[in-house]
C-alpha cells in the first residue's frame, strides 16, 4: 500500500490521489498499524524527524528522513540506536552527494586527480522572496538550520577522512521584523587534511549555491543550483597565453554545461541526486546492504552543525 500522511487532511488526500494511495492524518501510529508499510520518506518539519523516525522504525519501517536529521546529535543517537536495535535501515537524504558534479568532482578527487585536497569554500546567497517554509522561524539561526546540512555534509566529504574542528563561527542579525532575523552566518573549520570554510547570506539579491574544492593538482567550482563543474588545472607561469587558454576552456566547460543542466531542467529531469539517492535507499533494502548515506553519517554532519551554532551564538551553552 502507499500511504500518505500531513498534518493537513486535505494535503494528504490530495496527494494521496494523485499516486494512488490511501491519506492520513493525525494519529501517526495508526498509519503504520494500518498501512503495513515497508518503507516511509519523512520530509516533516525538522522537529519532528527523531521521533517520527524512532517511531516507524519501532514500527519495523526502513526510513529515509530528509535533512537536517535531527535536532541534536543526541537526537540523532537516537534514531540510530533505534534503527541498530529493531535492524530496519535508517538513510538521511544527503543527495547533493550523487548530484552529477559533485559525483563527478569526488571520483577526481578519489582518483588522485585532485592531489592534495588543500581547502574546500562552501557559500550560500538566498533572497528571502523565494518561497520559505512556514515554519523556519523555529529553528537556530532560521533557514540556516534547515539550509547549512548541505554545504557542511559537501565540506566534511571533500575533506576526508578526520572530523573538523569549529576554529572560529560567527552570526550577524538583522534589524527586528526582517523576514529572516539571522542575516549572515560563518564558520572557518579545521580538519586534518586541510580547512573548510563556509559561508551564508539569507538578504542577498538572489539564490545561489556554490563549492570551491581547492587541490594542489586540481580544482573544482561547483554550482550547486544548476549542478555543474568547472575543473581547473595546474597553473604554471601565469603568461597572457595561459591566462587566455584557461579562459577560453573554463568558458568551454560552462557552455557545455548550461546545455546539458538546461535541457534536464526543461524536462523535469534536473533531481540535485534525489533520483540516485532514493534508488540507493531501495536497493539497500531489497538488498540487505548499507544506505547510501547511513545514520552515523547524518549523525556526524548534525554533531558538527550543532558545534557550529553554538560558537556562532545560535544555540545557549
Amino acid at each position: 500500500m502507499v500511504a500518505v500522511f500531513d498534518r493537513r487532511l486535505e494535503r494528504a488526500q490530495e496527494l494521496a490521489r494523485i499516486c494512488g494511495g490511501r491519506a492520513f492524518s493525525g494519529d501517526l501510529a495508526q498509519m503504520f498499524a494500518t498501512a503495513k508499510l515497508d518503507a516511509v520518506s519523512i520530509c516533516t518539519p525538522p522537529w519532528l524527524h527523531a521521533p517520527q523516525t524512532i517511531e516507524a522504525l519501532e514500527a519495523g519501517v526502513h526510513v529515509l528522513v530528509e535533512k537536517p536529521m535531527a535536532m541534536s546529535e543526541a537526537e540523532c543517537r537516537a534514531m540510530c540506536d533505534a534503527s541498530n536495535r529493531t535492524g530496519a535501515k535508517l538513510a538521511v537524504s544527503h543527495n547533493f552527494l550523487f548530484s552529477r558534479a559533485v559525483t563527478k568532482a569526488l571520483a577526481r578527487v578519489t582518483s588522485g586527480a585532485a592531489g592534495r585536497v588543500e581547502s574546500v569554500l562552501a557559500f550560500q546567497m538566498s533572497t528571502p522572496r523565494r518561497r520559505l517554509p512556514d515554519w523556519y522561524e523555529a529553528l537556530p539561526g532560521q533557514l540556516f538550520y534547515d539550509e547549512a546540512p548541505h554545504l557542511v555534509y559537501l565540506t566534511r566529504r571533500f575533506l576526508g577522512p578526520g572530523e573538523p574542528r569549529v576554529l572560529h563561527a560567527a552570526s550577524f542579525s538583522g534589524a527586528s521584523g526582517e523576514t529572516q532575523k539571522t542575516q549572515n552566518v560563518a564558520a572557518l573549520l579545521g580538519a586534518p587534511t586541510g580547512l573548510g570554510a563556509l559561508t551564508m547570506t539569507f538578504n542577498a539579491s538572489r539564490a545561489e549555491w556554490g563549492l570551491g574544492v581547492v587541490g594542489s593538482e586540481e580544482s573544482y567550482l561547483i554550482d550547486l543550483f544548476r549542478d555543474q563543474i568547472l575543473v581547473m588545472g595546474r597553473g604554471g607561469s601565469h603568461s597572457p597565453f595561459e591566462v587566455l587558454g584557461q579562459t577560453v576552456g573554463g568558458l568551454s566547460q560552462m557552455g557545455t554545461g548550461a546545455v546539458v543542466s538546461g535541457t534536464l531542467y526543461a524536462t523535469g529531469r534536473l533531481l540535485y541526486g534525489h533520483r540516485e539517492m532514493i534508488a540507493g535507499f531501495v536497493d539497500a533494502i531489497l538488498r540487505d546492504g548499507v544506505p547510501p548515506v547511513t545514520g552515523d553519517e547524518g549523525l556526524h554532519t548534525i554533531a558538527l552543525l550543532e558545534r557550529i551554532c553554538h560558537t556562532a551564538g545560535l544555540l545557549s551553552s
